[in-house]
């Protein structure tokens, strides 16, 4: 019965719902429709969107992200400045804002770093585009001053608006600081493109990621469209347009 439910509400809600009515069309085009074009159109929508909403393009679109962040991450024992990259920040009014969960995820990540090897933590993060107050740089140590740290050990970064930002504005510090080597703290899915982009800037990094964004191992329940599925996917789609476009603007 809980099965059934679980069906049911994967095609009643969105992305389910999207999905079924652009069956639905699809299935009347083909009937209906003389035009091959059309036609292919609105299977290649549906097919789309369907990978986008399930499982099949999570193992598509984000596991090979993740799966190499895993690879090339490292353990930290050794004693190096910790560079967090911000995630985004969720503004809740002129004067408040908050970091992301993945913000969150990361800034946890390099704080547990830091409280185990007692060096420097360099958060990169500016003021987001539309916005005129609070950088995340900020945000972020607010937000560790709470937790207890000692804001001697914080530096704000928070001009980057861009990963390709986050190296410049960070090269530019660690050379004026004679810093030679920092660990590189970041989502799972977004290491390739940041550790591409460090590399680019000569950068010496260790690469350590802050976790993944979805499940590794599925259930049957997870090839249904789900939310879950699309907000990781779209994620990952972001990461793939974002490569693509620093090759193309030879960032990387």
């Amino acid at each position: 019965m809980l099965a059934l439910e679980k069906i049911v509400a994967s095609l009643i809600m969105p992305p389910g719902l999207f999905i079924l009515l652009l069956l639905l069309l699809t299935i009347y085009l083909f009937k209906k429709s003389d035009s091959g074009l059309i036609k292919l159109t609105s299977l290649f929508l549906l097919l789309f969107f369907f990978l986008l909403s399930t499982a099949f393009g999570v193992q598509f679109l984000l596991h090979p992200l993740e799966n190499y962040a895993e690879e090339i991450s490292v353990n930290a024992f050794e004693r190096h400045p910790i560079v967090v990259l911000g995630g985004g920040l969720n503004y809740y009014s002129k004067a408040e804002a908050k970091p992301s969960v993945h913000s969150l995820q990361r800034l946890v990540k390099g704080y547990q770093l830091h409280r185990r090897l007692k060096t420097p933590l360099i958060y990169s993060g500016g003021i987001a585009l539309g916005q005129d107050r609070i950088s995340e740089a900020d945000a972020a140590g607010e937000l560790l001053e709470s937790l207890g740290m000692n804001l001697e050990f914080y530096i704000s970064e928070n001009q980057a608006q861009t990963t390709f930002e986050n190296a410049a504005y960070l090269k530019k510090w660690l050379e004026e600081n004679g810093v030679e080597k920092v660990y590189l703290v970041t989502s799972a899915y977004h290491i390739l493109r940041s550790a591409a982009v460090f590399e680019a800037q000569n950068i010496d990094f260790l690469a350590v990621h802050s976790g993944f964004i979805s499940d590794h191992q599925f259930s049957w329940l997870d090839y249904l469209p789900n939310r879950g599925a699309l907000t990781s996917n779209l994620s990952a789609l972001h990461e793939w347009v974002g490569l693509a476009w620093y090759y193309l603007r030879g960032r990387i």
